[in-house]
């Protein structure tokens, strides 16, 4: 339970950097739109986020213990694990701009569909936290990869509050960037960021693979040869051992 719940984490810090490219726009418009950062309402916008990345867990993973009743999901959970690595990898290469980034344009397009420029305006010029906090819900519904990747393994856990857990803890591990996308952007140099960029993507597509060999068919034969190899350890050791007296010879054994 720890190691997936520190996987989601992981996935969420580590990839918060492409949540910087991709979202930390709106974060920049509400933390600039003030001469001073107003923490009280970054924080209800990223718990707004958390919030909506919990619900999401909660929602795929109950879909994932309901298909556990199917024969044939057992392999479908592998498979999200699978799908859940290569995301990974995927948006590792983007984040280290190795690889376009496909949910862009998408990304822009919805958040003119969703309102959010609308909101963010309102939110702007309000001293109510709720505001930010709704500007929160909303960004959790925009599309990303990293996201997905995330959902994938709360569904593939086979259990609901895991999953739901697992989303809280994805979410988590984006707050540190989210929180300071401000200062990066104006105290880091192109060339830092860009190295810290690539650093980050790197460690995300080695969390991708590790990911991946979690899911393999291969991990799955070394699994089950250390339960066979336990297995017959186990029958070795309770087998009795008989052994033969040191001073019989084979002479004493033949018949009369």
């Amino acid at each position: 339970m720890m190691e997936l719940l520190l996987a989601a984490f992981l996935v969420g810090f580590l990839g918060s950097m492409h949540c910087v490219g991709m979202c930390g726009g709106l974060v920049t418009t509400l933390s600039m739109s003030r001469s001073k950062i107003w923490w009280t309402g970054l924080m209800a916008y990223q718990a707004g986020r958390i919030a909506t990345y919990t619900l999401l867990g909660f929602l795929v993973s109950m879909l994932g213990v309901m298909l556990l009743q199917v024969a044939w999901f057992a392999d479908g959970q592998r498979f999200l694990t699978l799908l859940a690595g290569m995301l990974m990898i995927i948006f590792g290469l983007t984040l280290a701009g190795w690889l376009p980034d496909f949910m862009a344009r998408m990304l822009s397009a919805l958040s003119q569909w969703l309102g959010l420029m609308r909101w963010l305006q309102r939110a702007a010029s309000s001293r109510m936290p709720m505001s930010w906090f709704m500007v929160g819900l909303l960004n959790g519904l925009l599309p990303c990869g990293l996201v997905y990747a995330g959902l994938a393994l709360s569904m593939a856990s086979g259990d609901v509050l895991l999953g739901a857990a697992m989303m809280l803890a994805f979410g988590l591990g984006t707050v540190p960037a989210m929180s300071v996308v401000p200062v990066v952007l104006r105290s880091a140099s192109p060339k830092l960021r860009g190295r810290l960029l690539k650093v980050a993507a790197i460690l995300l597509i080695m969390l991708g693979v590790l990911t991946l060999l979690r899911g393999s068919d291969w991990m799955h034969v070394l699994h089950g040869a250390d339960h066979a190899g336990h297995g017959q350890d186990m029958m070795q050791h309770d087998m009795p051992q008989h052994t033969m007296p040191s001073d019989m010879n084979m002479l004493d054994m033949e018949m009369p």
